[in-house]
């Protein structure tokens, strides 16, 4: 089966998206204004996105508008490119890393390039580190899990030591959109700021924005980005950024929360029991007696599917529900209605311990989060085997894995 059969098929069951992009399978949003047919390049009136000076300049303005005090950029690979050009662009000039707790495995990649040594440190020990000039603090805000902390505390600690802070803020470019929201860390001052407008908003995948405090730190991250960043960019993933901000701007909750409230309700009356994240827009979900993977199948033998599943749950990226979406509602809750739970396990296995004392010659990675749980070069223990082979048997996609294996088993 081809890519386009497997579409296709996947829309003609009408699967249910309670996972990323913010589009919801253009149910969300305005993307119906988006035609093909604007696919075009960097022809004469339609601007240079790494050097923007017309039409791409006036869309990084309406960016930057967002917060006071800011410059944008559009990008169009993802905050990947944002992590890896900002990393890179306050690493010039500051030479110590801070990772707090777990970061995406972006962070490191930017890291490896960079070869240098990082500093992690804990979320409860940001207020007790003593950062300096030379200092970068990596924050991830919010978690993948919808989670938020009191990051304006973190964030002037830092920079009263003079240290610089970076914050991957890829699941949050929805935060402020209402003040029944969270707020983003550009409300505290955060040095540079990446934000994928494809996760919160209703944007193409791999729709993006960096945002940077300082004038000569943004020169510093475009040059990165010209290097890291396509150089073919997509005016449609470019047009969708325009499209999701314009929602963000003229976004009212009403809706949305109303829509929330009877999808948790629905929840409930099916025994599935609902955990609110600090995002209005994350449902973390379980059942009795049974495991988040198991309850994640059943959600999809039903055409319902999930950003992510691990041991703390099901997680369910919201729809940003609005007046005239389309967004198939009520044959969600029919089909939550409808949703049994039976424990089946994956009875395939493979033999790791020929990894036990060894070095990964990989990022060890679940995918989702994307989060490594092994970083390259570190030894493989015993508990790190069992950890894998309980994710297998989960059928969590693991990165790096296989080709680790291959390494000491091929030779």
């Amino acid at each position: 089966m081809g890519l386009l059969e497997k579409l296709n098929e996947l829309k003609s069951a009408h699967a249910i998206s309670m996972h990323v992009p913010g589009h919801k399978s253009k149910t969300i949003g305005n993307l119906n204004d988006i035609e093909i047919s604007f696919d075009m390049t960097e022809i004469p009136e339609l601007d240079n996105l790494h050097e923007p000076t017309e039409i791409l300049s006036e869309l990084n303005e309406r960016l930057a508008k967002k917060h006071e005090g800011y410059h944008a950029q559009a990008l169009v690979n993802g905050s990947t490119t944002g992590v890896l050009s900002g990393l890179h662009a306050l690493y010039d000039e500051s030479k110590t890393i801070y990772i707090v707790d777990d970061a995406h495995k972006s962070v490191h990649h930017a890291i490896e390039l960079l070869n240098a040594v990082p500093k992690t440190i804990k979320i409860s020990e940001i207020l007790e580190t003593p950062f300096d000039e030379k200092s970068i603090v990596v924050l991830t805000y919010p978690t993948y899990h919808g989670d938020v902390y009191d990051i304006e505390k973190m964030i002037s600690h830092a920079h009263s030591k003079g240290g610089k802070v970076f914050v991957d803020e890829a699941h949050g470019a929805h935060f402020d959109i209402t003040e029944n929201f969270p707020k983003s860390s550009m409300n505290f001052g955060a040095d540079i700021v990446v934000q994928s407008y494809h996760k919160g908003l209703p944007s193409l995948t791999g729709a993006s924005v960096v945002f940077v405090k300082d004038k000569h730190t943004m020169r510093r991250v475009m040059k990165y980005i010209d290097i890291f960043e396509t150089s073919s960019p997509s005016y449609l993933s470019l047009l969708s950024i325009e499209s999701g901000h314009a929602f963000y701007e003229e976004f009212d909750d009403e809706v949305f929360f109303l829509m929330r409230k009877s999808v948790k309700n629905a929840l409930e009356d099916n025994n599935i029991t609902v955990e609110e994240s600090n995002d209005p827009a994350k449902f973390i979900l379980n059942i009795k007696n049974h495991s988040p993977y198991a309850l994640e199948k059943a959600f999809r033998k039903h055409n319902i599917y999930s950003e992510m599943v691990t041991d703390r749950g099901v997680l369910w990226c919201l729809p940003l529900w609005h007046d005239g979406d389309t967004f198939p509602f009520d044959l969600l809750l029919e089909r939550i209605s409808m949703v049994e739970v039976k424990e089946e396990q994956n009875t395939k296995t493979i033999d790791l311990s020929a990894l036990i004392g060894k070095t990964a010659v990989r990022n060890i990675v679940p995918y989702p989060p994307g989060v490594p749980i092994i970083k390259s070069g570190d030894l493989i223990t015993e508990r790190d085997v069992t950890e894998i082979m309980q994710l297998r048997i989960n059928n969590v996609k693991i990165e790096g894995l296989e080709d680790t294996l291959d390494y000491y088993t091929e030779r």
